[in-house]
C-alpha cells in the first residue's frame, strides 16, 4: 500500500474512471487522476509529480485503447517495464463484451459505454478485494449498488431511444461511439480524425441530418463551437454541451438521456 496512510493508491487516466473508483471504494483508497476534469484528453500533459505517483500506484486503471494518444505517450512506456500485475484495461474488458474488431475504429472513449463501465467495476472490485481483503465486503456491497444504478440507467436510455425512434447520434467530436454501440445508434461525427469538415463533407452532413430529422447536435468543451453552432442554426436544432471528461459520470449520462428525450 501507498505511504503512511495505509490506503491503496489507485491511479486512473480519466475522470470517469475516478468516479467509478469512488463508487466502489469510497474513501478507502487514495485516488490519482492523470487527466484532471476540465482538460482535453488530446492535449493533456501530466506533470512530473503525477508521473512519479502513477508509478507508485497499487492499481493502475487505464483506458487501454491503442489509439488513446495520452496513454500511448505517457503511460505505455511505464507499463512495458512495470513489475506489478495490477493493471486494469478498459479496452481489454471491452473485448470480452464485443469482438476487438468491432471496437477498433469507433473511438477511445470507452467510458461512454455503460456496459463497459459496469464490467470494469467488476474487475476493479476484484482487484481491490484481493489487495485489501479487510474491506472486501464493503467493496462488494458498493459494486452491487453501482451495478443496479447502471442497469437502471441503461434501461431508461433504451426506453427513450425506442420511444423517440432514434437511430442516429449527431456529435461534433467523435467521443460517443461506445455509447452508440450500447444502444444501437450510429454516431454521426462532424470532426474527422481531429480535423474540421471540408465544404463537401459539411454539406453532406447537413443533408443527412435533415433527412433523419434530428433535433440536436452534441458538442463538448475543446471542440470547435463555431461549426457546431452554425449547424444548429442552419437546421434550427439545439446544440447540447456534454463533456465526456465530466467528473460526474452519472450526470454526464443523464445529460445525454435528456438530450435524447428532447428529440421531438
Amino acid at each position: 500500500m501507498s505511504d503512511a496512510s495505509a490506503r491503496l493508491l489507485v491511479a486512473v487516466t480519466v475522470p470517469a474512471q475516478a468516479w467509478l473508483v469512488k463508487q466502489v471504494a469510497g474513501e478507502k483508497v487514495e485516488l490519482l487522476t492523470m487527466i484532471a476534469a476540465g482538460h482535453v484528453a488530446e492535449s493533456a500533459q501530466p506533470g512530473p509529480r503525477n508521473l512519479t505517483r502513477f508509478q507508485q500506484a497499487d492499481i493502475h486503471f487505464t483506458v487501454g485503447d491503442p489509439s488513446f494518444f495520452f496513454e500511448t505517450r505517457y503511460i505505455q512506456p511505464y507499463r512495458e517495464k512495470a513489475q506489478t500485475d495490477n493493471w486494469i484495461s478498459m479496452f481489454y474488458i471491452a473485448g470480452q463484451i464485443s469482438p476487438v474488431h468491432e471496437l477498433k475504429g469507433i473511438d477511445p472513449h470507452l467510458w461512454t459505454s455503460p456496459a463497459i463501465m459496469s464490467a470494469s467495476a467488476v474487475v476493479l472490485e476484484q482487484a481491490l478485494a484481493r489487495l485489501d481483503p479487510q474491506n472486501a465486503t464493503l467493496y462488494r456491497k458498493n459494486l452491487l449498488q453501482l451495478q443496479e444504478k447502471i442497469t437502471s440507467l441503461g434501461r431508461q436510455i433504451r426506453t427513450v431511444v425506442h420511444m423517440h425512434s432514434i437511430d442516429t447520434l449527431p456529435v461534433y467530436h467523435p467521443a460517443w461511439g461506445h455509447f452508440c454501440q450500447d444502444f444501437g445508434l450510429l454516431q454521426l461525427a462532424v470532426e474527422d480524425e481531429g480535423k474540421s469538415p471540408g465544404a463537401g463533407s459539411l454539406a453532406a452532413l447537413l443533408t443527412r441530418l435533415k433527412k433523419d430529422d434530428i433535433k440536436f447536435i452534441i458538442s463538448s468543451p475543446g471542440s470547435d463551437q463555431r461549426i457546431a453552432a452554425m449547424i444548429a442554426e442552419q437546421l434550427n436544432i439545439n446544440m447540447v454541451m456534454i463533456d465526456p471528461m465530466n467528473p460526474d459520470w452519472m450526470q454526464m449520462m443523464l445529460s445525454m438521456k435528456e438530450a435524447l428525450e428532447r428529440n421531438d
